[in-house]
């Protein structure tokens, strides 16, 4: 088994006769189950699950290669445990001094027959197994259906909890287990909050909205952000003041893709996008890393920070995530989930990351090319909205999801229907 191949592996160059884990993490690719009860003690010639009655049977079913112990009242954890030091003489047993409390370590030092040493295995998750990639790739899955869905679904007049709401509900139809955090949607100002939870403001047109969301599916975490433009108020996306915005948090996030690469080090990630927004002048209001490893836990280790030197490897997951934060005006950020590979990096999200209006049509619209005013015609009237009398049939340009675009003429139109 090539997760105990690499504990093992670790042990040795640790100079550990076993490791005993506690936390749930570390502890959930030996159970199958994610819980904070029960302990795995794996040394160079065994594993062992010890866990109460609640978890015995169900992870007793799956765990293969692993020696069960039913700990209750006659078989407690210390007494489970030193039988197994004795049978195995472990001498140096390592353990997760960052997840354990003072008094929990103090009592296993006075009731465990062997020497302590606090250690960390977070280490060891960095580089995903070809199961944890189809895992964390099946958790992307569905976010990124729920981006899709979720943006045909906002209309001005919801409230960013209803939002919210219908994006966990549909994340979970899709077959996640929960959301792999608290949602964020953050509409309007309240964009310029990195963090903003889901409110009851209610969203209004013309406002940007961002949601950050993810999925947790067989134990591991999606993480994806979009920002959107709200539909219902008849101006182009180029007028609004987070336009340019949006397009410098965009190239910021394309420039620390295009550096993902092994032997690279993560704060030169950081730097890539850093430099971007640094460069347009909004550097003060770039606050936070670029991005995180995902897998088990939504944020793990190595980090897209100015200060982490970590050399990214084939195989490791992160987040990149940039983002501008305007107080009072709003904010812009745009997540991606991204495989680092033998040559680069994987995206695993296919979601269109160009500024989208929301709303179910397709947001085709109709404006004036003689007086080159972007402006939607009223339907009701077939006219320029502003002062062209220029007919329609003569005017069509179309307004797709991805912003303005030239309609072709009418001939053309036609061979192209052809």
């Amino acid at each position: 088994m090539e997760l105990l191949r690499r504990l093992r592996a670790w042990l040795a160059a640790e100079k550990l006769d076993g490791v005993l884990i506690s936390s749930r993490q570390n502890k959930q690719p030996h159970l199958g189950i994610s819980t904070g009860s029960g302990y795995v003690l794996v040394t160079q010639t065994a594993a062992h699950i010890l866990v109460d009655f609640r978890y015995y049977s169900d992870i007793a079913s799956r765990a293969a290669g692993y020696e069960m112990h039913l700990l209750n009242t006659e078989n407690p954890f210390a007494q489970a445990v030193n039988q197994i030091i004795a049978k195995e003489d472990l001498t140096r047993l390592g353990f997760e001094g960052e997840y354990v409390s003072w008094q929990t370590g103090v009592l296993w030092r006075d009731t465990l027959d062997t020497t302590l040493c606090s250690t960390s295995l977070d280490a060891l998750r960095q580089i995903k197994t070809a199961d944890e990639i189809d895992r964390i790739r099946a958790a992307c899955g569905i976010a990124d259906r729920a981006a899709q869905h979720i943006r045909r679904f906002i209309q001005p007049g919801m409230r960013e909890r209803e939002v919210a709401a219908e994006l966990e509900w549909f994340m979970k139809q899709e077959g996640a287990d929960k959301p792999s955090f608290d949602t964020i949607v953050a509409s309007g100002p309240r964009g310029a909050l990195p963090h903003g939870k889901a409110s009851d403001k209610v969203i209004m047109p013309g406002e940007m909205i961002t949601l950050d969301f993810g999925a947790q599916l067989q134990g591991y975490c999606s993480d994806m952000t979009r920002t959107f433009l709200v539909a219902g108020q008849n101006t182009p996306p180029e007028e609004h003041p987070l336009y340019a915005v949006y397009q410098i948090v965009l190239a910021a996030q394309q420039a620390a893709i295009d550096a993902i690469r092994p032997g690279v080090s993560c704060h030169q990630i950081d730097s890539a996008a850093r430099s971007v927004i640094e460069r347009a002048g909004y550097g003060p209001q770039f606050g936070h890393n670029t991005g995180h490893a995902i897998g088990i836990g939504v944020h793990e280790n190595p980090r897209f920070s100015p200060t982490d030197r970590t050399l990214l490897q084939p195989g490791m997951v992160l987040t990149v995530e940039p983002g501008i934060y305007l107080e009072h005006l709003g904010g812009v950020r745009i997540e991606d989930v991204v495989l680092v590979t033998e040559t680069g990096a994987e995206v695993l999200y296919t979601f269109d990351k160009r500024l989208l209006l929301t709303g179910e049509q397709e947001w085709t619209e109709i404006y004036c090319a003689p007086c080159a005013k972007q402006t939607p015609l009223r339907p009701q009237s077939k006219r320029c909205a502003i002062s062209c009398s220029v007919r329609r049939k003569n005017t069509i340009k179309r307004f797709s999801l991805m912003g303005w675009v030239p309609c072709l003429s009418a001939s053309t139109r036609a061979g192209a229907r052809r």
